[in-house]
């Protein structure tokens, strides 16, 4: 075991916390509520310094100022945060918005994969010229230790890779993503062999087209779009992202999550592994749609999820199935009533 000299504090008191060797040092770090308090430990005394890039999760994020870092002092700083261990990465969450170009982020995601980062959270939004999109490094998609991705891209467009990668994803979570059509999203879920938690939340696409989620192994399924709602000038609220149809069709999954405002022809198929589910339409989204045009979507959802254990369901969704007169000639319904978790009452 590596031996430290005592260091004494300029009170003349030994500094034993100093001595311990950097695993335990790094435990204590570990231990702290936030990141940020573990990289003000750096100021406690040479040994701490750098102590701290040295823990196996990473959070940078150039929105808190923890130093008046420039720009470019940032750029820097994160690159160097990244190179300067050796250690393999647990975790790596890297907030920059819009101050830096697609180079840069690919510079530090690859700095992270030859880390053989698990877990990767990233929040930001390059600078692209009108006519160009997001496209993941070809050292992200091959990656072989990667289990967790998580992408917020505030709604820039992102080219989804066509080639088989990420051989070790079980976990992807897109946010705030323009994806470029239905296709290449069934295609890249297709070259996903162990995927089996997908969350698309507020992800649009350029036009009204087809959605299919098509996944052998997906276990979990998100798709949350109740943030995207514009108001037009009179006040009401109009939906430009809703898809035209999406399909479903995944053998092992177990828990749904559908809230925002569905898509006009649903398809389920395959879902026999199905135990839970969350529907919350929303309203506000097909407010121009009368309860009969949109009912017909509406018992379409439920008969795809009328046989699980658990069902969670607004008080829209009971509006609409009653006055298509569902309830009363479909026994499932009944069946379920007691079951149901009924939600936003007001």
């Amino acid at each position: 075991m590596k031996v430290y000299k005592r260091t004494k504090r300029k009170n003349g008191v030994v500094d034993m916390i100093s001595n311990l060797p950097d695993h335990i040092l790094q435990l204590i770090l570990s231990g702290l509520p936030t990141f940020e308090e573990a990289v003000r430990t750096s100021v406690l005394s040479t040994r701490w310094r750098y102590m701290w890039t040295s823990l196996p999760s990473l959070d940078l994020d150039c929105t808190r100022r923890l130093t008046n870092f420039k720009k470019n002092e940032f750029k820097e700083f994160v690159y160097w945060v990244l190179v300067n261990k050796t250690l393999d990465l647990d975790s790596f969450r890297l907030c920059c918005g819009s101050y830096y170009n697609m180079s840069t982020v690919g510079r530090w995601i690859h700095a992270a994969v030859m880390r053989k980062v698990k877990l990767l959270d990233l929040s930001f939004s390059p600078r692209v010229e009108d006519d160009e999109v997001i496209k993941l490094p070809h050292s992200l998609v091959t990656c072989d230790t990667l289990e967790v991705l998580r992408l917020y891209l505030y709604s820039c467009p992102l080219r989804l890779p066509a080639v088989t990668g990420f051989p070790a994803l079980r976990v992807l979570e897109l946010n705030s993503v323009e994806l470029l059509n239905g296709d290449s999203v069934q295609q890249f879920l297709k070259n996903c062999p162990l995927l089996e938690d997908l969350s698309l939340v507020d992800c649009s696409l350029p036009s009204i087209d087809d959605l299919c989620i098509s996944c052998l192994n997906l276990k979990t399924l998100k798709i949350d779009n109740r943030k995207m709602l514009d108001e037009s000038y009179d006040g009401r609220y109009v939906c430009f992202y809703t898809y035209d149809r999406l399909q479903i069709s995944c053998p092992k999954l177990v828990f749904l999550e559908y809230a925002g405002h569905p898509a006009y022809e649903l398809s389920f198929e395959h879902l026999d592994s199905l135990k839970k589910a969350v529907i919350y339409p929303d309203a506000t989204a097909h407010q121009e749609l009368s309860f009969q045009s949109f009912g017909g979507t509406m018992c379409r959802l439920f008969e795809g999820v009328s046989h699980v254990e658990s069902l969670s369901l607004n008080l829209y969704f009971i509006k609409v199935d009653i006055h298509m007169q569902y309830v009363r000639n479909n026994p499932l319904m009944w069946r379920y009533g007691l079951f149901c978790n009924i939600t936003n009452m007001t």
